[in-house]
């Protein structure tokens, strides 16, 4: 997966921060304007402000009356004020302001005068009869500046609680994708390979969840890979235990019966003498599979020593004793060569194990009946050889490993090449090529 950077968890937190301010700015003035509602119709209506305003005037008047205050008695006054705190008291006789005191709203700061001042829709006045005389007390209400605090505060707290609320829920999103992760991870370590590692997104923990499912497929192809060879190198053994032991019995039994002239006529005696080199052979051949095996699944890198050889040349030469000998066993061999010559990079003894190979699989897996061609062309850029043959019926084909095909296509491969085969019902075809090299101009 290709990273994108504008997903990636660094602006993922930008966005976030962005909408949690959005969405909390738009709760925040929300709450403010539900709020202010709710003042102004619960407490700021007009029966509402006048019973408050009532109730103000009663108490002033009663504590004027039960303590016997003149106007003169300031700190008496004031300690009433004092009481109430969202009240502003003024005592005032004709124009003469005598007592003022209380709370100061600073919206009243723009009041040019008293009489101004006391046109406020939340003010109430009564003359009210001190020990001295009979005053006009006049009181503002600013009661509501609480409520306007408290719903205020209480937005912001909904600002707050939106903002860091839309984080805590991205964080614990994260968070958890992490912890899914790694529980995910540990299974891995368990030795869990069949549970997949679950991935959505672009961003950094996405690329990493990617990364660690393919390193789990990774891990399960390498597993799958070596429990292949761990098997094939378990039968090979076993096989090999056993096939080596049955021809080399009988290769030390016929060379102790020649050694001790065992033999009573010239016929057992030559008889003996083919015996050994059949069961030679055979050694041979099971060590050249062996060979073979190891050539596979040892190491990656053939160290290989590449000569350069003209192609058409070493291809009659390594090819012409296989049909020969194929041609000896009753194989109907058909070749057909470029006539042109061109170059090739190539170490001669792997490229002998080749052919030997291809051949060896043409005398066990080929049918006599049908024909086995043999050819090579030059393409102009590549060296193509390929040999081709009928199936035979019985099930020894099917009992094949192939190993001696993967053989042929490391060494191909090691080349520089390539090797395939094709297959169907009734024939059988071994593709190898090979880089040609092309010459200088002058």
């Amino acid at each position: 997966m290709k990273f994108n950077s504008s997903t990636s968890l660094r602006y993922k937190q930008i966005y976030v921060l962005i909408l949690g301010v959005l969405v909390s700015f738009l709760m925040y003035f929300i709450t403010q304007a539900f709020g202010n509602y709710l003042v102004s119709q619960n407490h700021l209506n007009e029966e509402v402000s006048r019973k408050r305003l009532e109730g103000y005037q009663n108490s002033i008047e009663n504590y004027v009356k039960k303590n016997k205050l003149s106007v003169k008695d300031v700190r008496a006054i004031s300690k009433w004020v004092k009481n109430h705190k969202y009240t502003y008291l003024t005592i005032y006789s004709g124009n003469e302001i005598l007592y003022e005191s209380g709370f100061w709203n600073d919206a009243y700061s723009t009041y040019e005068s008293t009489g101004t001042f006391l046109e406020s829709s939340q003010q109430a006045t009564r003359n009210i009869a001190f020990t001295d005389g009979i005053y006009s007390v006049s009181i503002i209400d600013s009661s509501e500046i609480k409520w306007y605090d408290l719903v205020f505060y209480i937005s912001l707290g909904i600002f707050f609680l939106f903002l860091f609320g839309i984080l805590i829920v991205y964080n614990h999103q994260i968070i958890a994708r992490i912890m899914l992760l790694s529980k995910e991870v540990s299974l891995i370590e368990q030795g869990n390979l069949e549970q997949p590692i679950y991935h959505k997104g672009t961003d950094e923990i996405a690329l990493l969840a990617i990364n660690a499912d393919n390193m789990r497929n990774s891990i399960i192809t390498r597993y799958k890979s070596e429990k292949e060879a761990w098997e094939a190198n378990s039968e090979l053994i076993t096989s090999m235990s056993h096939d080596i032991r049955t021809p080399l019995t009988s290769l030390i039994g016929y060379l102790e019966i020649l050694e001790s002239k065992g033999y009573h006529s010239e016929e057992q005696l030559i008889r003996y003498i083919k015996s050994c080199k059949e069961k030679s052979i055979q050694l041979k051949d099971l060590s050249d599979k062996l060979f073979q095996y190891f050539l596979v699944f040892g190491k990656e890198t053939i160290l290989m020593k590449e000569e350069t050889f003209d192609a058409r040349i070493l291809l009659e030469q390594l090819i012409s004793e296989h049909v020969f000998g194929l041609s000896s066993q009753g194989f109907d061999v058909r070749t057909g060569f470029m006539e042109q010559s061109c170059q090739i990079t190539a170490d001669i003894q792997y490229l002998k194990r080749l052919f030997d190979n291809l051949f060896s699989n043409v005398r066990k897996y080929a049918a006599v009946t049908g024909p086995v061609l043999v050819q090579g062309d030059c393409d102009g850029s590549h060296l193509i050889i390929s040999i081709s043959n009928d199936i035979r019926k019985d099930r020894t084909f099917m009992e094949s490993t192939g190993i001696g095909l993967k053989t042929c296509r490391k060494i191909t491969e090691q080349m520089n090449g390539t090797f395939e085969t094709r297959k169907n019902q009734t024939r059988f075809e071994a593709i190898a090529s090979f880089p040609i090299i092309r010459p200088e101009r002058i």
